[in-house]
């Protein structure tokens, strides 16, 4: 008999921002976006849902996603990140006005704080070749940078990318539901989904790995993300969180509790039971 993890993704979404790094001299996917979406959006009545901003450089992306960020710590917003602009598999996403190159790696520590303030609540849509890239920056040991992301998964046309997104925003408008418009996408739009990577990769960890090696590893990120959080560092504090996190790696299932915590945001959703059944399971069978 199979044995299976069941793991239900939820992202809820009440606004969506569009960042256009697109040029003046090219077509205007991004702006053709917003008012097409607003439209919608004025129709049912969800007025104010939808804000484009004309992105000229790195700093005034970083100043829109501390201003949206700081809107999420009080509360109330569930955005939906969409990048409108070219990409770079090496280099990371283009800015046209300003010439320069944000890292995939960067852009993903960008969007991070944003999606702790909604604890694991931000959905990214990359209108981007090359977008998918962004998902390599995902890190088990580390709070994942958004719930999931989207982004074609060859270069399409401008034409295409528009035509599979507009009926997937429709239905983000009018159930909030990001989930159920995944449905709508177009097959050539990849999606990362963070909880499925998530325990994907836990679950390949305990049955293959868990070397002295990858327990070094965890245990050194740990204990870097442990004295971020403290905002200072010392040898008394070190020693004291070194010792915790020893505790957590000598014990499995305080190890996947502390893991999981810290990747969902301080949320739960498998129980260490059925992970330990699905592992076992999958030991046996070999």
């Amino acid at each position: 008999m199979a044995v299976e993890i069941t793991y239900t993704a939820i992202c809820r979404n009440n606004q969506l921002f569009i960042f256009d790094g697109l040029s003046e001299g090219e077509s205007q996917t991004g702006r053709r976006l917003h008012e097409d979406v607003t439209d919608f959006a004025n129709s049912i009545g969800r007025y104010n849902y939808c804000t484009r901003y004309a992105v000229k450089s790195r700093i005034a992306l970083v100043a829109h996603l501390k201003a949206i960020e700081s809107e999420c710590k009080a509360g109330v917003l569930l955005p939906a990140l969409h990048f409108e602009c070219h990409g770079d598999k090496a280099k990371g996403l283009w800015l046209a006005a300003s010439k320069e190159y944000i890292p995939w790696q960067e852009l993903a520590a960008l969007i991070a704080p944003v999606n702790a303030a909604t604890r694991n609540n931000v959905a990214v849509v990359l209108a981007t070749c090359e977008g998918f890239e962004l998902c390599e920056s995902v890190d088990i040991k580390s709070p994942c940078p958004f719930n999931f992301m989207i982004a074609p998964s060859e270069e399409i046309e401008a034409g295409a990318i528009q035509d599979s997104l507009l009926p997937f925003y429709k239905e983000v408008v009018s159930t909030g539901e990001l989930n159920k418009a995944l449905a709508h996408l177009d097959s050539r739009f990849k999606r990362f989904i963070a909880g499925e990577w998530f325990y994907t990769r836990i679950s390949s960890f305990y049955t293959h790995h868990y070397s002295a090696k990858d327990k070094q590893e965890i245990m050194n990120q740990m204990i870097d993300n442990e004295v971020a959080k403290a905002g200072y560092s010392n040898r008394q504090l070190i020693r004291s969180v070194r010792a915790k996190v020893k505790r957590f790696l000598s014990d499995p299932k305080e190890f996947y509790q502390a893991v999981e915590r810290v990747f969902f945001h301080g949320q739960i959703h498998v129980p260490y039971a059925d992970m330990k059944k699905f592992v076992d399971h999958h030991k046996s069978s070999k």
